[in-house]
């Protein structure tokens, strides 16, 4: 029996160097990640087993990057913009997919992401915009600490401030750092562009448990930018009892991540600033728990476009999220989407993400149970108010906005989940809304809204009402849709009810008994 080893990689191997060691893994195999900063597209096709898995980790947690970026230097001047010509026709975009959300460059200046812009009129500081006819890519930074440019000039705030841009003073005192004066220049700032897409994947999917990796642990790495088309993905978790621990993956310019494998786990990783989705889940008894999704969708698609948001799972058996925090994605928190069966969602804390904290929709037989949805439904990246009450005053998501929806699914159990604040409903049971044009997938017979069991669930303060059970408002032919749903023992609390009533707590106790 041959003897296990272990590899050491460094970020001077070339690529062809590091994938020929990849390939001759056998089980027991350990991989090392020397600290450092790998620009390359790995890919693992191993089987270890269940007694000798392969281990793949960084020397030390989160010091070895896997990126699919390069550095590119000979920077050109022009006004407040600086130029380089450059040929990034191996990551074209895929404009079907929407404008901008089908580009799939990305910029890095000093590891901070510039926002991209679709004509050179746009820019502003903190942007870039990239020509493919000429195969020219212009950027205006943000203003550095240190860096005196006088005038005004209009700066983007960034999603997490709201979006949209604000006109800053550089002569003003807090704008012209006076202790270091020195004009932005090129070559002293780490300029990275995005060459390459898929740069990490454990081979296989999750319908051929005999095809691809297997019992590989994945531990301690960052996996950072990628020039990936929608519904594509920056890393690939497929095969069968693969484990992923304590990984960053961010700045994917589609997906995070695939979750396409069966009896897998992710533990205490963490996925954020994903331009479309944190991750995609697909196959049999996998499991997430302990990870954060955080701030994903960056290029703002529409939700009702195709995949947004924290994460979107599809065709699955038994998927686990467990103690996940789903914190300001735009989109849904946490949504199950289509012929899933047997989900348990427990423990999650969903916040501030622009759809629904939850949403379990054309599925089946789920158990959602000891979750948090506070404050979803608001367009964090549009100009948004508050009212005294908490709710927006501004632009929103038109009909989503709910802690959990369940849509067009059957025979779920939704017990012990706290919902506060959300803009809609803090829990809804109702049919689709684009079933009333006849979308053809989705099949009356086969997908309704009947059988759920919703009871024990703490609701307040939700903009429209705390519970609600909708039929379809503009086809009332189709009122069997949703049927024979039960809910009982929840508690609600809202302040205005409390006020129509003078403070009277008997007589809004009566009215809040369901």
């Amino acid at each position: 029996m041959s003897k296990a080893t272990v590899h050491r990689l460094t970020p001077e191997m070339s690529a062809g160097e590091i994938n020929a060691l990849l390939s001759q893994l056998k089980p027991g195999d350990q991989v090392l990640f020397a600290p450092g900063i790998y620009r390359q597209s790995i890919e693992i096709n191993a089987r270890g087993t269940a007694k000798k898995p392969i281990t793949i980790s960084a020397e030390e947690t989160h010091s070895a990057i896997i990126t699919g970026t390069d550095v590119v230097t000979g920077w050109q001047s022009d006004g407040d913009d600086w130029y380089v010509d450059i040929n990034l026709s191996s990551i074209a975009p895929k404009p079907k997919y929407g404008v901008l959300a089908g580009r799939r460059e990305q910029v890095f200046v000093d590891g901070q992401p510039l926002s991209q812009v679709l004509y050179r009129h746009e820019l502003r500081s903190g942007s870039f915009f990239y020509d493919d006819k000429a195969k020219r890519l212009f950027i205006r930074p943000q203003v550095f600490t240190g860096e005196i440019r006088g005038g005004e000039t209009e700066m983007d705030k960034g999603s997490i401030q709201g979006g949209g841009s604000k006109t800053i003073d550089r002569n003003a005192p807090e704008h012209s750092w006076p202790f270091l004066i020195r004009p932005f220049q090129p070559e002293q700032h780490g300029i990275e562009v995005t060459k390459r897409n898929k740069i990490f994947a454990l081979t296989g999917n999750f319908q051929d448990a005999d095809a691809g990796s297997a019992h590989i642990i994945v531990r301690g790495l960052v996996f950072r930018g990628s020039g990936d088309a929608p519904q594509q993905a920056m890393v690939h978790i497929g095969g069968i009892h693969q484990l992923i621990e304590d990984c960053i993956i961010e700045y994917g310019a589609a997906r995070g991540f695939d979750f396409r494998c069966q009896k897998s786990t992710m533990r205490r990783c963490v996925t954020r600033m994903n331009g479309q989705l944190g991750f995609s889940g697909y196959g049999t008894d996998n499991l997430i728990e302990d990870c954060e999704l955080s701030y994903n969708n960056t290029k703002h698609s529409s939700f009702v476009c195709f995949e947004q948001g924290g994460c979107k799972i599809c065709r699955t058996h038994r998927f686990i999220m467990r103690n996940v925090r789903v914190i300001g994605n735009d989109g849904p928190g946490l949504w199950y989407d289509i012929d899933n069966t047997e989900a348990l969602i427990e423990r999650c804390w969903c916040e501030g993400n622009t759809g629904p904290g939850i949403m379990y929709e054309i599925s089946s037989t789920a158990t959602i149970r000891n979750n948090v949805c506070w404050k979803n439904g608001f367009q964090t990246h549009k100009d948004v108010t508050w009212d005294s009450y908490g709710n927006s005053v501004g632009a929103e998501e038109p009909i989503y906005g709910q802690g959990i929806l369940i849509q067009m699914s059957r025979d779920n159990q939704v017990y012990n989940n706290t919902c506060v604040g959300n803009r809609r409903v803090g829990i809804e049971l109702r049919h689709h809304p684009y079933q009333q044009a006849g979308n053809p997938g989705h099949a009356t017979t086969r997908y309704k809204c009947e059988r759920n069991t919703v009871f024990n669930n703490l609701l307040a303060d939700n903009g429209w009402c705390n519970f609600d059970e909708s039929i379809p408002p503009l086809n009332p032919t189709k009122s069997d849709e949703v049927n024979s749903n039960t809910y009982d023992y929840n508690l609600y609390h809202s302040p205005k009810a409390l006020l129509q009533h003078g403070g009277d707590l008997n007589a809004y106790a009566r009215w809040a008994k369901h």
